[in-house]
C-alpha cells in the first residue's frame, strides 16, 4: 500500500442523547431556523420522527455531498466524498451539534459512532493481489471454489480496553479491495463510545480526530508494514 496516496471518502458522526426530543411543529420552525445559520442546506425532509437535511458540497464531485439527520434520540451528520479537510468536518458537525443543544437541550451522550472510510493505491496495482496473495498468502487455495474472486478482503474487531485516563472505545477495521477500482483499498474503521457523559459537544469532535488518526497512522501502517512482510 502507498501510504501517501490515502484520501477520505466519507466521515460519519453519530450519537444517542437523552432526553428524548420531540419531533412536532413547534420545534420544527425553532429547528429550521436554527440550522439555516451557517449552513446552506438545499433539501429538507420533515417526517414523523425522522428530519434529513443535505447539501451538495462546494468543489467536490457529484457524490460529494454533506447530511444531516436527526431522530428523537439519535443525531447524525456525515460528509460523503469530501472536499475539504477533516478540520472542517469538525467545525461543521459542531455547528450540527450546537444546533441540536439549541432547540432540544440534551442532557446526556449515551453513546457516539464514528466511521472513517478511506482509499489509497494498492502496490502492486491490483488490490486484490495485494491483500489476497501477499498479505493473506491465499495464492491458489481459493481454487476449490471454482470461480474467479473479484473482491478481497479482511475485518478485524478491536475490543475495548479500559485505561486509566484513557476513554473506552471499540473499533471495527475492514479492509477490502475497491470493487469499483481494484488499483485501490478500500478501509473503513467504525469505532464505538459506550459510556454515556454529560452534554459536551467537544468530546464528540474528539472521538472524530481519534478514528481519524487511527486510521491513517496505525491501521495505514498495519497495511504498509504487512504487504512488506512476504
Amino acid at each position: 500500500m502507498l501510504p501517501d496516496t490515502i484520501k477520505t471518502r466519507g466521515l460519519h458522526a453519530g450519537i444517542r442523547f437523552a432526553p428524548l426530543g420531540v419531533l412536532d411543529k413547534q420545534h420544527k420552525q425553532q429547528f429550521q431556523a436554527k440550522a439555516n445559520e451557517g449552513f446552506d442546506w438545499q433539501r429538507q425532509e420533515y417526517a414523523e420522527n425522522l428530519w434529513r437535511l443535505t447539501t451538495p458540497q462546494p468543489g467536490g464531485g457529484p457524490r460529494s455531498h454533506l447530511k444531516l439527520t436527526l431522530q428523537p434520540d439519535a443525531f447524525n451528520f456525515e460528509d460523503s466524498f469530501p472536499a475539504d479537510p477533516i478540520d472542517l468536518f469538525s467545525d461543521n458537525l459542531k455547528l450540527g451539534l450546537d444546533v441540536l443543544a439549541a432547540v432540544f437541550s440534551p442532557k446526556l451522550i449515551i453513546g457516539v459512532g464514528i466511521v472513517v472510510r478511506l482509499a489509497a493505491q494498492s502496490d502492486p496495482p491490483d488490490a486484490r493481489e495485494y491483500l489476497g496473495n501477499r498479505c493473506l498468502k491465499l495464492d491458489d487455495k481459493l481454487a476449490p471454489l471454482g470461480r474467479p474472486v473479484h473482491g478481497v478482503g479482511l475485518k478485524l474487531l478491536l475490543p475495548p480496553l479500559p485505561r486509566e485516563g484513557a476513554t473506552n472505545w471499540q473499533a471495527i477495521v475492514k479492509v477490502e479491495s475497491l470493487v469499483e477500482d481494484v488499483r485501490q483499498l478500500y478501509i473503513e474503521v467504525d469505532a464505538r463510545w459506550a459510556n454515556p457523559f454529560q452534554w459536551n459537544p467537544q468530546s464528540v469532535v474528539d472521538c472524530v480526530k481519534t478514528t481519524h488518526d487511527f486510521a491513517t497512522t496505525q491501521v495505514a501502517d498495519f497495511l504498509h508494514n504487512l504487504g512488506k512482510a512476504f
